[in-house]
């Protein structure tokens, strides 16, 4: 028999990701979003995203430790369950933050509006390119919201199925 199989699973969901980032390391991706989302909230979403991951793997090693050794200590998986609590409530904090990036982008982009000489040649050009940077921040901070809170979810899910498997 296998053991921790429990951790084994997250361990495959945070390989990958760490392997997608690495491909889009390669790829120059990181450089890319640097670049374009000028309020940097993609890089706090990720900041989060890897705290909150290996948080939710510290918790799945203990309670697959647990389940392996066939002890069943209500008091421990009440605890695990009561702090996964913590990161349902993070993969949302990354969807709202994501979020936001999308507002402030808007923000930025409709901002030079106002201003607009439609005759002056170099008004326009910089108005063009303010609704191009509002334009990436809001999509980049949206996309990487989504992405780090889907991927939190699916570890999150991951251990609350074997809370409720050691309920029943």
């Amino acid at each position: 028999m296998i053991k921790h199989t429990l951790f084994l699973k997250w361990w495959l969901i945070f390989t990958a990701t760490i392997v997608g980032m690495i491909l889009l390391a390669v790829d120059g991706g990181w450089t890319v979003l640097w670049n374009e989302d000028t309020t940097k909230l993609s890089f706090v979403l990720l900041a989060i995203f890897m705290g909150m991951s290996i948080w939710c793997g510290m918790k799945t090693w203990r309670l697959s430790r647990f389940l392996d050794e066939g002890r069943e200590e209500k008091h421990v998986v009440e605890k695990i369950e009561h702090l996964v609590e913590v990161g349902w409530f993070t993969s949302d904090l990354c969807l709202s933050i994501g979020m936001m990036g999308t507002v402030i982008g808007f923000v930025m982009m409709l901002s030079g509006l106002a201003q607009v000489d439609v005759s002056d040649i170099n008004t326009v050009q910089g108005l063009i390119k303010n609704l191009g940077a509002g334009m990436s921040t809001a999509l980049y901070s949206t996309l990487t919201g989504l992405i780090c809170s889907s991927l939190l979810k699916v570890q999150y899910f991951n251990l609350n199925q074997a809370i409720d498997q050691v309920r029943k």
